[in-house]
This record gives C-alpha cells, sequence and structure tokens, in this order.
C-alpha cells in the first residue's frame, strides 16, 4: 500500500488524501533484470513509480487547493515526471532527492 496522509501546518493529521494498492507480479530476478533493461527508457506508465504522481494527483484533486498543498516525499519520489506534474496540478513538493541536481544557471548544485 502507498498512501497520502494529510496534515495541517500545526501537525494535526486530518486522514489520508490518497491510496494506491499494487502487487510485484515477480520478485525473483528483479537485480538481474535492471542489468539487462535501462530503467530510463520504460515509460513510467510501466513502472511502480506511476504510484507517485497517481497519489499527488488523487491528493490534491481532493484536497480542492493545489497552492495550498506541500506534498512532501522520500528520495524515491525523486522522478522528472512528478516535478512536471506537481507544476501543471499547480501544486508544491519537498523532495529527499537521490542525486545532487544542477540548479539554477547550471553552476551549482543542490
Amino acid at each position: 500500500m502507498h498512501s497520502s496522509l494529510a496534515v495541517t501546518t500545526a501537525g494535526l493529521p486530518l486522514g489520508l488524501a490518497a491510496i494506491k494498492f499494487w502487487t510485484r507480479k515477480k520478485f525473483k530476478g528483479t537485480t538481474a533484470l535492471k542489468r539487462k533493461i535501462n530503467p530510463t527508457r520504460v515509460p513510467i506508465e510501466q513502472k511502480e513509480s506511476i504510484r507517485w504522481l497517481e497519489n499527488l494527483r488523487q491528493s490534491t484533486d481532493l484536497l480542492a487547493a493545489p497552492e495550498r498543498c506541500v506534498h512532501i516525499r522520500d528520495r524515491e519520489s525523486d522522478i522528472y515526471e512528478l516535478f512536471c506534474l506537481a507544476e501543471k496540478l499547480g501544486t508544491h513538493f519537498l523532495v529527499r532527492t537521490c542525486v545532487d541536481r544542477l540548479a539554477g544557471d547550471g553552476n551549482h548544485t543542490i
């Protein structure tokens, strides 16, 4: 289960804003499969990572005030498509990145 918990700025939990259930079709050999397939060439819709986008969209729709929302994510959600969707929906996010990224004029990283 992948869930999104809504919390006020004071830390009061409001409840779950989105839930995504999924199962893996295969567990064995996934590391070997990564050596054969370049994961950057697989469409996001075919990856487990799609759950981050679906929960962002579902929780933003439910809360109906995207400009007031800040979606806090772990480094597994460090996905370009997530950044694009958040911008499209007019919402905000905070992601613990897993790699250094170029910022600003491209002369420094974050």
